[in-house]
C-alpha cells in the first residue's frame, strides 16, 4: 500500500556548500543505497516521488529541512529513519520521521537565525536598530521578471537581537511562501551598504519553517 513519509533533517557544516540540485541528486542516491520502496510517478520518464519543502540558499546552514517521499509500501518510521541516516553524507542528519501533517502549500514564513562577528558588537548593535527601525527600507528584488522594488521593513519582523562571545546575533521572521519570498540576505546586505558599519561574513542557519498562522509546519 502506498503511503507518504515526511523527514525534517539538518543540514550543517560543509553539507551548506551542497546546492539544491545536488540535494536532490544526493538524495535520490541515498534512497536506493538505503533500498527504501520508493514510488515511481507514471508515464514515459518516470522519476522518484519525493519532494523538497521551500529550497535553501547555498551556503546556509539549516536547522529545519523538509523532505517528502512517497513509498509504494509501507515502512516503520524509525526503520526509514535509520536506513537513510546510514547512508546520508555529513552534515545531513534526519531529526525526525513522520506522517504529513500539513500540505507543502501552507508555507508562508522562515525564522533564520543570521550571526555577525565584528570588533565591535555593541556598536554594531545600536546600528542595526537604527537600520531595521526606519520608515522603510527599500531594496531591488530580482524576480522572474526582472528587478522590482520592495519595502523589506513591511515583511521583516525581528525576534530578537543578542550579543553573544563577541557577536551579534539577529533572529527573524521572513516570507518563505510561494507568493512571497524574502531572503534574509537582502536584508542584512542592504544593512552592510553604509560605509560606517564593518562586520565578518554573516553565518545564517535556518531555525524553522512556519504555516500562515505562524504555526510549525509539519
Amino acid at each position: 500500500m502506498k503511503t507518504t513519509v515526511r523527514m525534517k533533517f539538518t543540514k550543517k557544516g560543509r553539507a551548506k556548500y551542497i546546492s539544491h540540485l545536488d540535494l536532490m541528486r544526493c538524495f535520490q542516491r541515498c534512497i536506493r543505497r538505503a533500498e527504501l520502496p520508493i514510488a515511481y510517478s507514471e508515464g514515459f520518464h518516470p522519476h522518484m516521488q519525493i519532494v523538497f519543502a521551500a529550497a535553501l540558499s547555498l551556503g546556509f546552514e539549516s536547522d529545519y529541512e523538509v523532505i517528502e517521499l512517497g513509498l509504494s509500501e509501507q515502512l516503520p518510521f524509525e526503520e526509514v529513519k535509520s536506513r537513510m541516516q546510514a547512508v546520508l553524507p555529513e552534515g545531513i542528519d534526519i531529526s525526525e520521521c513522520y506522517a504529513p501533517k500539513h500540505k507543502m502549500g501552507q508555507i508562508a514564513y522562515a525564522e533564520y537565525e543570521i550571526v555577525l562577528g565584528c570588533s565591535d558588537p555593541d556598536k554594531l548593535l545600536v546600528q542595526w536598530r537604527e537600520f531595521i527601525n526606519q520608515e522603510k527600507i527599500i531594496v531591488e528584488k530580482k524576480t522572474k521578471r526582472g528587478f522590482r522594488e520592495i519595502d523589506l521593513k513591511e515583511f521583516t519582523e525581528c525576534l530578537s537581537e543578542r550579543i553573544f562571545d563577541n557577536e551579534l546575533v539577529l533572529d527573524l521572521r521572513l516570507p518563505a511562501g510561494s507568493t512571497v519570498n524574502v531572503n534574509p540576505s537582502l536584508l542584512i546586505d542592504e544593512f552592510g551598504k553604509n560605509e560606517a558599519i564593518s562586520f565578518d561574513y554573516p553565518k545564517y542557519c535556518r531555525k524553522k519553517l512556519l504555516c500562515t498562522e505562524k504555526t510549525e509546519f509539519f
